[in-house]
């Protein structure tokens, strides 16, 4: 394997395991925001890796309800926003912001993902809401439509900030190298990433939870595909993505034994 060649693959396997810890922490911090606000509303939650089940929610009032459903997905759009902001006030771009970045992506992706199938899953926060309130479809349309317009926009500007991680000028040199760096950092994780969080995900709780880590992600064949039109990018001067990192699948492990062994049976609020 030729040193370029074992670079972009470190480059890929140190994204995905990135990849991998953020899409956890975002479902954690998703899943604690619904149980806390629960708690507050007297539903007697209890925090689950992938989902909360609220006890006595059905005995509550229907804005309590919504509060609990809403919860979730505005504690996603705040993560996206403040992981935005640490980002781009850095300019550093080592791995740890690689973290923030897809923190930030992962964020928007919740809350405008679920904005976008509110109106065909239900069983979903959004979706929920709808329901709730016997929001008419129309708006329920709309809100969809704006938040895939909102997503696709945003989705196009993430193509900079991923190829900012570049440290060589050979992987920025064309319209190929480019969409090739991007690839092995944007698209490899999510592929091989979201397999990982699926089988994290299970048993089956609903269908949303299975479908969703793969298909959250579609979006980012935008960022990947518009890397050949974005030039005058700025070389990293850290190298670390392109070697070993084993901090990074320590911090990993971690968050799996968390996620499988102490969240999924449960923990009671």
């Amino acid at each position: 394997m030729t040193p370029s060649a074992r670079a972009r693959s470190f480059l890929a396997l140190n994204s995905t395991a990135i990849y991998v810890l953020a899409f956890l922490v975002t479902t954690v911090i998703h899943e604690l925001a619904h149980a806390l606000v629960g708690y507050l509303c007297g539903s007697g939650p209890v925090l689950h890796h992938n989902f909360v089940e609220h006890t006595f929610e059905a005995h509550l009032a229907v804005f309590p309800q919504v509060a609990i459903a809403l919860a979730g997905p505005v504690i996603s759009l705040i993560q996206g926003l403040v992981a935005s902001l640490g980002f781009f006030r850095s300019r550093r771009r080592g791995s740890m912001q690689l973290f923030v970045l897809w923190l930030a992506v992962l964020g928007f992706n919740n809350f405008l993902g679920y904005l976008m199938t509110g109106p065909f899953f239900s069983m979903g926060d959004i979706g929920h809401i709808y329901v709730l309130l016997g929001t008419p479809m129309i708006l329920q349309i709309i809100f969809a439509v704006v938040g895939a317009g909102i997503l696709a926009f945003i989705a196009f500007k993430w193509t900079r900030p991923f190829l900012q991680f570049a440290h060589q000028p050979h992987s920025l040199a064309d319209g190929n190298s480019r969409k090739n760096f991007a690839f092995h950092i944007i698209i490899l994780p999510w592929l091989i990433g979201s397999a990982v969080v699926t089988l994290l995900y299970l048993p089956v709780v609903a269908i949303i939870s299975i479908i969703y880590p793969s298909m959250s992600g579609a979006v980012l064949i935008f960022p990947w595909q518009s890397a050949d039109d974005v030039t005058d990018v700025k070389l990293s001067k850290n190298r670390g993505l392109s070697r070993a990192s084993f901090g990074w699948a320590v911090a990993l492990l971690v968050m799996i034994w968390l996620f499988k062994w102490v969240l999924a049976p449960g923990i009671v609020f």
